[in-house]
């Protein structure tokens, strides 16, 4: 190939602070990262943990989750609720199980499509 050298610019996750609604009324805020190739809307178990007084309790599940490595992880729950993002509001699941520490929050293509959320990312924005 011949020409210009390919200008390469660093990628980084796509970050938000969505808010979920407790049953009380209270609103917990958590950084998420985005990831409209997740299929699943899921929250990392330690984090959980940390503001789970502030939010309803989870619901049994069981189901058993497929990590990018292969490896299969069981979810310690499903939380339901209310999530603000922006102007929006919806009522949506978060599959809970850990993450290993790699993020919070995930948002995946389900809420992403309640949302009827456009990603563009020329300029890195939703």
């Amino acid at each position: 190939m011949s020409g210009n050298p390919i200008r390469t610019r660093t990628s980084n996750p796509f970050l938000t602070i969505p808010i979920l609604q407790g049953p009380q009324g209270e609103k917990v805020r958590f950084l998420a990262t985005v990831d409209n190739g997740a299929m699943i809307n899921a929250i990392d178990t330690a984090a959980f943990q940390r503001i789970a007084r502030r939010l309803s309790p989870l619901s049994p599940s069981q189901r058993t989750l497929r990590m990018a490595d292969g490896s299969l992880v069981p979810s310690t729950g499903v939380w339901t609720g209310h999530v603000t993002w922006g102007p929006a509001q919806v009522e949506t699941s978060f599959e809970v199980f850990p993450s290993g520490g790699f993020w919070r929050m995930l948002i995946g293509k389900p809420l992403l499509e309640q949302f009827g959320a456009v990603q563009d990312y020329s300029n890195d924005s939703i």
